[in-house]
């Protein structure tokens, strides 16, 4: 046996298979992106594999049985010893191995990095991933919003990871109860990886299985299933979310973790109870729903956690939004019961519940928002243009993940900070774009650069990704009328017709354009009497059908309200940041933009004087 692997050595048998096996590798690699160039059918690497492996043995079978002499190609039995180059072979086999390995490390390096020296496949970067909504496998079927709930909250601390790129709740949420392939998925969401599990509850009883999936080509990188007690759940959320980072190669430190897992409250039985109101929330906002829930039923349950742990953020946060609710369109189904309401009352809470947020905030951007939303709301401006201003320094290029954005972009396009503006909405449309209002976002701050080619490209954009819904028309229309183009944005109304709930100034408006003036004031006239609050929506039909009386007492009953100026400067800002009124007859609100130092000039004027 010896003296056959000694003969195998000197009939380079072993450099021939080394040799044959590099430069088949390049080959193979060489052939596949040529393949995936020309888009050539399977089959084709499918013969050149089958072709370059059955070579193999063919090869050492000639290297045994021939050698290179030079007189030429003899039969190796036929060379004496002592007249055979095979060491001459040998060391070109040697070289040629050499030169073989070093494209196939060049070739493997610009695989890793990509050839523009960023990480393969682009925007899918290898530290990115979409959580998606767990399955709820419980018995009965009725623990989806927990479900939901834990999903979120691991989102959430992965998210609070510069290194990764985390895909946001609404976007992730998207592919709830549906059967995409997880490669199509991670496609749409732009990320290389995706989480997924299920949740089974029996009574305190908790099994939760997760697993890391890499989209490119469904290969599980971790999983693990845990049999738990519900007492045990803040730590569930945690090992999940800490596993996953560390497979993604995420180092963790002290201060990363308690980052992550700054849920807000230790405290399960509240936390269970904010997870019930949150889906109750998301169910309230849905205004297009047969039955729909209000806010009040969210803020019953609210009330219950908070009395639990009074110093939970979230919860506060979400509070509030029933009496912002109010104090911006008065008695609604979204806010429910509102007779033990009143509107000082109502802000007084709102302040209260944010007072909350600001002091129990898990990170200083989330208490800056809130101070900076709870400001807003208050009688005074003053301190708005050195909060804004902390903000700016506190936000960097990097995602960021904060608590209770509010009326935050509103605010922001108001006071001109523009800058601030952008890196928050691209990063908030990255991480989401899935998510209509930071598309709204995006178009809004274009508006307010006078970019109307920009607003439209966003909007097309957003049409291919939501589709055409009516809150993307209502921007289509306004960017049309902001271009003094009535003709456009009449052709986008007729795309609809009897428009109802947040949209019904649309029938008002496109009779208004349709040059029928008696049906557009009677549609207004309703619409306005159908609630004691006074509908802002009516100023843009007003100022459109050029009817100065009634748009000036309109835009004098909202600035007369104990929050008018803020309801005013959100209409502002939502529509196009533009004046559609005489701010004379703001006399409250040219108040507050002198004291948040606002100069009335740099907002677009669309009055009728």
């Amino acid at each position: 046996m010896p003296k056959f692997i000694t003969e195998l050595t000197r009939r380079n048998v072993f450099r021939v298979a080394a040799a044959y096996t590099v430069v088949a590798w390049v080959i193979a690699q060489a052939i596949d992106l040529a393949a995936d160039s020309f888009d050539a059918p399977d089959w084709v690497m499918k013969i050149t594999l089958a072709v370059l492996i059955s070579g193999l043995p063919v090869a050492l079978v000639l290297s045994w049985a021939f050698e290179l002499t030079p007189e030429g190609v003899m039969k190796s039995d036929d060379v004496p010893v002592s007249e055979s180059i095979t060491p001459k072979t040998g060391h070109t086999l040697n070289r040629l191995t050499t030169i073989a390995l070093v494209f196939a490390l060049a070739f493997i390096a610009w695989d890793k990095l990509g050839s523009d020296g960023e990480p393969a496949g682009g925007a899918q970067a290898e530290k990115s991933v979409a959580v998606l909504p767990f399955a709820d496998l419980s018995e009965s079927q009725d623990q989806e919003w927990f479900a939901d709930g834990l999903t979120e909250e691991i989102l959430n601390a992965l998210a609070r990871l510069p290194e990764l790129k985390v895909t946001a709740r609404t976007s992730s949420f998207e592919f709830k109860n549906t059967n995409i392939d997880i490669g199509e998925i991670a496609a749409r969401l732009g990320v290389a990886h995706v989480v997924e599990g299920s949740v089974r509850r029996i009574g305190n009883n908790l099994r939760v299985t997760a697993q890391l999936i890499r989209a490119e080509d469904g290969f599980h990188l971790w999983s693990d299933t845990y049999d738990r007690n519900t007492e045990d759940l803040f730590e569930v959320q945690n090992d999940v979310a800490e596993k996953v980072a560390a497979t993604l190669d995420v180092i963790l430190d002290d201060e990363k973790r308690e980052r992550m897992f700054a849920v807000g409250t230790r405290n399960v039985e509240a936390f269970e109870i904010f997870l019930r109101a949150r889906d109750l929330h998301t169910k309230a906002h849905d205004r297009e729903m047969v039955d729909p829930v209000s806010l009040a039923d969210v803020n019953a349950l609210l009330d219950e956690a908070m009395a639990l742990d009074p110093r939970f953020s979230k919860s506060a946060i979400l509070h509030a939004d029933r009496f912002a609710h109010y104090l911006i369109e008065g008695y609604s189904a979204i806010v429910g019961d509102a007779e033990d309401l009143d509107s000082n009352a109502a802000l007084e809470q709102f302040h209260h519940d944010y007072d909350i947020a600001i002091a129990n905030a898990p990170d200083p951007v989330s208490g800056l928002v809130a101070q900076i939303n709870k400001d807003f709301f208050a009688s005074q401006w003053h301190r708005l243009p050195a909060l804004t201003g902390q903000l700016s320094k506190l936000v960097g290029d990097e995602p960021i993940v904060f608590e209770g954005g509010g009326w935050l972009n509103e605010i922001l396009l108001l006071s001109g900070e523009s800058e601030i503006s952008e890196i928050m909405t691209n990063n908030r449309r990255r991480a989401d774009p899935l998510s209509q209002p930071r598309w709204l976002d995006a178009i809004n701050l274009e508006l307010m650069r006078d970019d109307f080619d920009a607003a439209i490209d966003l909007a097309d954009q957003a049409r291919s990704v939501l589709g055409a819904t009516p809150r993307l028309r209502e921007m289509e229309i306004l960017v049309a009328l902001l271009r003094g183009d009535k003709s456009s944005a009449k052709l986008l109304l007729e795309e609809r017709s009897d428009y109802t709930g947040d949209f019904a100034y649309f029938n008002s408006l496109l009779a208004t354009l349709r040059g029928d003036r008696d049906g557009a004031v009677r549609l207004a006239e309703e619409l306005d009497s159908a609630t004691e609050w006074p509908n802002y929506n009516l100023i843009i039909v007003y100022n459109t059908m050029g009817d100065q009386a009634r748009l000036q007492t309109l835009v004098r009953r909202l600035d007369n309200m104990l929050i008018g100026p803020t309801i005013l400067a959100i209409h502002i800002a939502a529509f196009g940041h533009a004046l559609w009124f005489d701010l004379d007859d703001a006399p409250n609100l040219k108040k507050r933009l002198a004291e948040a130092q606002i100069n009335p000039e740099s907002i677009r004027d669309m009055s009728l004087r």
